[in-house]
């Protein structure tokens, strides 16, 4: 049962892996997220901040990994245009442009007061 349950943890790291290799806008959160960590360090932010910006972190890289799930099932189901499939791919992406545009507003919200 244990090793079931640790090989779960091998399957998701895997994809995560797995997307950072294939997916461009992945590799570009992963790339705000490491700058994000080191302002964060570099201006010594609260504990709150961190826990705020560690949320929207996650949040953000959780929504591409499912966008990116969704676009590859889209493809898997249909390889031909179809005008369903584009809407289900556009909606997606823009469930990923809503969290990471709210993740950047709060950013700048937490990071203003240190810059200026």
């Amino acid at each position: 049962m244990m090793r079931a349950f640790f090989k779960s943890f091998l399957y998701a790291w895997n994809g995560i892996v797995m997307a950072l290799r294939e997916q461009r806008n992945l590799r570009i959160h992963f790339a705000a997220t490491v700058l994000v960590i080191v302002a964060g360090l570099y201006f010594s932010i609260t504990a709150t901040e961190w826990c705020i910006l560690l949320l929207c972190i996650a949040l953000v890289i959780s929504i591409e990994l499912i966008n990116s799930s969704i676009e590859d099932l889209v493809n898997l189901v249909t390889a031909e245009w179809k005008p369903q499939a584009g809407k289900i791919k556009d909606i997606a992406a823009g469930a990923v442009l809503v969290v990471a545009v709210i993740a950047l507003i709060i950013g700048i919200i937490i990071f203003y007061p240190y810059i200026t």
